[in-house]
């Protein structure tokens, strides 16, 4: 679940200049460490710690390499990681140069049925003068 708290911040342009809105701002939720996801897969298949470890370094190492190459790399069920960059507008094709390219920037782009999980997360607002949360349905909009 995630979940949310109410702020607000006065408003310096636009159409409600000087008033004061309000939204919702997402709470932080701990990670989990390498240590834990290791186990949990430890757990789930007949892999030693060691095993699990090694490849979790040779995947990072291999996903780094590649992304130095200009590669993307498929990641089964997860999705793929791709480095990208685009180039700055300028008005006559002579000015475009490697100066004119923006800085490399990776981007994940998950597979379908992660994209789904990812609407199914419940979501609640946590008001400090009440107790408890009120989470919202899966996939549908607090208002």
């Amino acid at each position: 679940m995630l979940q949310f708290t109410v702020k607000s911040a006065k408003m310096t342009v636009g159409k409600h200049k000087g008033q004061t809105m309000f939204f919702a701002s997402q709470i932080n939720q701990p990670k989990i460490t390498t240590a834990q996801l290791e186990q949990r897969i430890v757990n789930m298949t007949a892999l030693s710690r060691a095993d699990i470890r090694a490849a979790i370094t040779a995947l990072a190492e291999v996903v780094r390499e590649e992304m130095l190459a200009g590669r993307s790399i498929d990641l089964a069920d997860l999705g793929s990681f791709k480095v990208m960059s685009s180039g700055k507008r300028v008005p006559t094709e002579a000015e475009v140069t490697e100066e004119t390219l923006k800085t490399p920037r990776i981007q994940f782009f998950p597979k379908q049925e992660m994209r789904l999980q990812a609407r199914a997360v419940t979501r609640a607002i946590v008001r400090e003068h009440e107790k408890t949360a009120k989470p919202s349905q899966p996939g549908q909009n607090n208002p």
